[in-house]
């Protein structure tokens, strides 16, 4: 896993964990494509750390 990979999967989940601290909810799906949507260039690292957290959560 590359640095910029890495730095999304600790940003997904820290939003995350703030996310369900402040509304005991979040939405991991919604906070990757807000990613996506500000960071057009890293599409492809961000799906990667999705699928990384995505893997993480579920176990």
């Amino acid at each position: 896993m590359n640095n910029s990979i890495q730095q999304y999967v600790e940003q997904m989940e820290s939003q995350l964990l703030n996310d369900l601290t402040m509304n005991d909810e979040a939405d991991l799906y919604a906070i990757a494509t807000d990613l996506i949507e500000s960071e057009e260039q890293d599409m492809m690292d961000i799906c990667q750390a999705y699928e990384v957290v995505k893997h993480n959560l579920i176990g």
